[in-house]
């Protein structure tokens, strides 16, 4: 199987530090993972639901993840992602973590209903050694890139509605 991964250059790739740092929908601080995509297209949904648009340095990671390795697929509760806060995730994906039963667990997208499963890796387990990362070219649009939010490119219609702007392009 494959998934994907978009990440900015100067930061290592499979340590899961990043993660470990801050922590994440799937796992607390102090708990490395790497997350990963289903798609190449659903990555990139998940880096401008986080930053509002995709880095310049960001490129394209392709993780191979070999047939036979199993994979864990997450439970989630009624009402998730809207009414679970996501501090159950976190300390879900943890626990999965220091299980260590797997090397991967599917987990639903938060970003869009529908919109698919990433992939939470988890680089302390022995088969995560059997996992391949490569970087790929691939053209990402300009208008996917991060923006200044002020700039005339991107123009709020009205008041803000409960946070958000409606963008036109």
């Amino acid at each position: 199987m494959v998934v994907w991964r978009l990440q900015d250059r100067k930061h290592p790739l499979i340590n899961g530090e990043g993660a470990k740092l801050t922590g994440g929908r799937w796992d607390q601080p102090v708990t490395a993972v790497i997350y990963a995509s289903e798609d190449i297209v659903l990555a990139a949904m998940e880096i401008i639901v986080h930053h509002g648009g995709i880095p310049e340095d960001y490129v394209a990671i392709r993780i191979d993840i070999p047939d036979d390795l199993k994979i864990g697929i997450s439970d989630v509760a009624d009402g998730w992602p809207d009414l679970v806060p996501e501090t159950v995730t976190a300390e879900q994906g943890t626990q999965w973590v220091n299980g260590g039963h797997e090397a991967v667990l599917r987990v639903p997208s938060a970003t869009m209903s529908l919109s698919g499963y990433n992939y939470v890796l988890n680089p302390a387990h022995a088969d995560f050694a059997r996992v391949a990362f490569s970087f790929e070219a691939v053209r990402i649009d300009p208008r996917l890139r991060r923006r200044n939010y002020f700039s005339t490119t991107w123009m709020p219609q009205g008041p803000p509605a409960t946070g958000t702007f409606l963008m036109t392009f």
